[in-house]
């Protein structure tokens, strides 16, 4: 009987300890899809000569979150050049809600947890009032490994590793752009760029 006991107490602790290593390791995993101090998708470095994988185009597949007001480019241009490029894009429209700018934040929750390629949020406009939402919204795509796009912000995120890139494509790059692209990328090709984790400008001219 002694025996048998020793023998369950073995095999419970056993038990414990190989849920703990399977715990760890998914934690680690999803640290994984974190890089430290750069956003999800902005995290290539040019100068290494790592091979990493791409995502094919059949794959991809982006969550676009509408416009909150009247946006430079309406959110039915974004839609009808992703269709053009035959890239499966879902949308999630802000009009008609009582709190738009609280569907917008739960639209990208959604994106983040269906695991979309990239979350394309259109003329993002973060204010004092709106920027710790903001935070904790971008916070759970970015802790879910998932790269975030900006078109046409009229004011993003101080928080710069919320974010992939900032897309002009309605309107001229503003005076707090960074690292404006020298040339103008279609919208697939920006948003390829930002999946794969490719090196790309941190403000990209889209035409």
């Amino acid at each position: 009987m002694t025996h048998l006991l020793r023998h369950q107490r073995s095999v419970r602790r056993n038990t414990a300890a190989c849920i703990l290593a399977v715990v760890l390791c998914m934690v680690g995993a999803l640290a994984g899809c974190t890089p430290r101090g750069v956003a999800v998708g902005n995290s290539h470095d040019s100068s290494s000569n790592v091979a990493h994988d791409s995502v094919d185009r059949q794959d991809i597949v982006i969550g676009v979150v509408g416009a909150l007001g009247n946006p430079p480019v309406a959110d039915t241009t974004v839609l009808n050049d992703l269709a053009k490029a035959k890239l499966d894009a879902r949308f999630a429209s802000t009009t008609g809600n009582a709190d738009a700018t609280q569907a917008a934040q739960q639209a990208v929750r959604d994106w983040a947890s269906q695991r979309v390629s990239v979350i394309l949020i259109n003329a993002l406009d973060v204010t004092d009032a709106t920027a710790s939402s903001w935070h904790d919204a971008l916070s759970e795509a970015r802790n879910a490994g998932i790269p975030v796009a900006l078109l046409d912000p009229s004011n993003p995120p101080q928080d710069t590793t919320l974010y992939a890139a900032v897309l002009r494509m309605g309107t001229k790059p503003a005076d707090s752009d960074a690292d404006v692209s020298s040339s103008t990328l279609g919208l697939d090709a920006a948003l390829s760029a930002i999946i794969n984790d490719n090196p790309h400008p941190a403000t990209m001219r889209i035409g």
